[in-house]
């Protein structure tokens, strides 16, 4: 039997070496084809996209609130005393002015009587010092003295009728009259409540909406509300505004004028609607397509088969939605899958339009 030679096994272990080398430890680019391989960076990303087009926007806003009267008082008397007429009836309308109730003011009437009679003595003695004092006939101390008792019996002339006019309840404005708490012959005092009386026409809807609507709110917006056993929509429009923000709920409260014939009871819950932006020509994307970056926002449009990035600057956000005021225009592509993915440059494969 022949011996193999020293040199053929140091051939053949070189081999092997060569071999384990280009098997296990060769880049897989070299495989493929003599390291001319193919850049995934280079591959078309798969996208979904939309076409930015123009709509019309309406951003209505909901919110609770109530029913109020402009005016509403519980008629209090200001003295105490017997009543001694009623003129009303409940549920009456009643205009301004008219008179409501009498109170006893026979004590009243009598110190009216007793200082007339002294003012009349007084003002007859005031001539007669006048003319002593033409001739010199009294002092002018003497003639000043009475003059000041005249004055001082007018004051309280003044003041007793003024307390005769508190027994005479008048309506402080046009409305309508409540249920009556007292009868005719009972003593009623200050603290003690006749009855109500409420302005009906016009009314207020008082509403309450977020602190991020502020800016949008202003006087004469229209607003809609309707009550909760009807569908039937009603109008209002806003004539005051809350001058800062609620520090508890960060709201801010409006008030919205109603003079339709609508009967509405103050006091009652309505849902009111508010259209705090409408515009003819809003460019609205899905709220996901905008990016946020380190000075502002953008998004990702397709120019040419390949990912550009657009700033944007945007306005009002609904639930599925972001208004664009500037950035893109109608017509652009804006992309919606594959956002974390693209960069710009990136070779695009369009798939759907929308959002799947």
């Amino acid at each position: 039997m022949k011996k193999i030679p020293g040199w053929l096994y140091v051939v053949l272990f070189f081999g092997i070496l060569i071999a384990i080398k280009f098997i296990f430890l060769s880049k897989p680019e070299e495989k493929a084809g003599g390291g001319k391989g193919m850049d995934k960076s280079k591959m078309p990303i798969a996208v979904n996209y939309i076409i930015a087009k123009s709509s019309v926007f309406s951003n209505k806003v909901y919110s609770s609130g109530k029913v109020g009267a402009l005016n509403e008082i519980e008629i209090k008397p200001e003295v105490s005393g017997k009543v001694t007429a009623i003129y009303f009836k409940e549920g009456d309308e009643v205009n301004k002015g008219t008179s409501l109730l009498k109170i006893n003011d026979a004590d009243l009437q009598a110190q009216l009587l007793k200082n007339k009679a002294q003012i009349k003595l007084a003002q007859d003695k005031l001539e007669r010092l006048k003319k002593l004092l033409d001739v010199n006939g009294v002092s002018k101390e003497e003639y000043e003295i009475q003059d000041n008792e005249v004055t001082s019996l007018l004051a309280d002339q003044a003041f007793i009728q003024a307390q005769i006019a508190k027994t005479n309840i008048t309506a402080p404005f046009s409305g309508r009259i409540g249920l009556k708490n007292i009868s005719e012959g009972a003593y009623v005092s200050p603290a003690q409540s006749i009855a109500s009386l409420v302005q009906i026409k016009p009314l207020f809807i008082e509403f309450s909406l977020p602190e991020k609507y502020s800016a949008s709110l202003k006087k004469g917006l229209e607003v809609e509300f309707s009550r909760d056993n009807t569908k039937e929509t009603m109008k209002a429009s806003i004539y005051a505004i809350e001058p800062k923000i609620d520090d508890v709920t960060k709201s801010i409260r409006c008030r919205a004028m109603y003079n339709g014939n609508e009967e509405l009871y103050p006091g009652s819950f309505v849902k009111v609607y508010v259209d705090l932006i409408k515009s003819e020509n809003s460019i609205l994307i899905p709220t996901q397509c905008v990016i946020p970056i380190m000075k502002g926002q953008k998004v990702m449009i397709a120019r040419n088969g390949e990912a550009d990035e657009a700033k944007v600057l945007t306005g009002v956000r609904t639930d599925a939605n972001i208004q664009i005021l500037e950035g893109i225009s109608e017509g652009d592509t804006v992309l919606t899958t594959g956002l974390l993915s693209v960069k710009k440059g990136s070779r695009l494969k369009f798939l759907n339009q929308g959002m799947k």
